[in-house]
C-alpha cells in the first residue's frame, strides 16, 4: 500500500477525527487504553479493531454488546474494508481513507473535546523511519510483520522453556 490509511470520524463525538491505521491496529472504545476514545454508554469499552493485514484493511467486533456495522451490515467475524466504507459503532461513523505519505495526521492527537481523549497516532517521522526499513520493492508492513513473527516466535521458545 503506497498510500496511508486513515479511519476518520463522518459522525458523532469524532466527527472530523483522523487515526492512522497501522499492523497494531487501532482499537476503538469507552475505556482510557483505547486509541480512539469514544465517552458513549451504547459503545463497549473496547468495543472494535481497526489493522492492517497481508496489505488490507480490517474491521473486526472486539466482543461489544451493540455490533459492529460496516455499510449497514453487522460483522460477526473480521472483514475487509475499502476506501469510503462506512463503519458505524453505536451512534458514530468513520470512513477509511488513503492519503500521500506526509498527509497522515501528525504527532500530537486533535485536542479533546467534551471529555474526550485520544491517543497519539503515527507521525510521519515514524511513517519515513519504517520505510527506510523495508528493502526495495516489498510491500509495506513487511518489515513490521516480520518483526513481529520474531518477537512471536521468541515469546513461544521462553515458554516452551519454562
Amino acid at each position: 500500500m503506497d498510500r496511508v490509511p486513515l479511519l476518520t470520524g463522518t459522525q458523532g463525538l469524532r466527527q472530523g477525527d483522523r487515526f492512522t491505521v497501522t499492523a497494531e491496529g487501532l482499537l476503538v472504545g469507552r475505556d482510557l487504553s483505547c486509541t480512539v476514545r469514544i465517552d458513549d454508554a451504547g459503545v463497549s469499552r473496547e468495543h472494535a479493531r481497526v489493522f492492517l493485514h497481508n496489505a488490507s484493511i480490517w474491521v473486526q467486533d472486539a466482543g461489544s454488546r451493540n455490533g459492529v456495522y460496516v455499510n449497514g451490515k453487522r460483522i460477526l467475524r473480521p472483514k475487509t474494508v475499502s476506501p469510503g466504507d462506512d463503519i458505524r459503532v453505536g451512534d458514530h461513523s468513520f470512513t477509511i481513507e488513503l492519503v500521500e505519505p506526509g498527509q497522515e495526521p501528525g504527532e500530537l492527537p486533535p485536542p479533546p473535546r467534551d471529555g474526550l481523549q485520544s491517543s497519539p497516532t503515527l507521525d510521519s517521522g515514524a511513517t519515513q523511519e519504517m520505510s527506510a526499513l523495508q528493502p526495495p520493492g516489498a510491500p509495506k508492513g513487511v518489515v513490521a510483520l516480520a518483526i513481529l513473527f520474531i518477537m512471536l516466535t521468541g515469546l513461544g521458545v521462553a515458554l516452551a522453556i519454562r
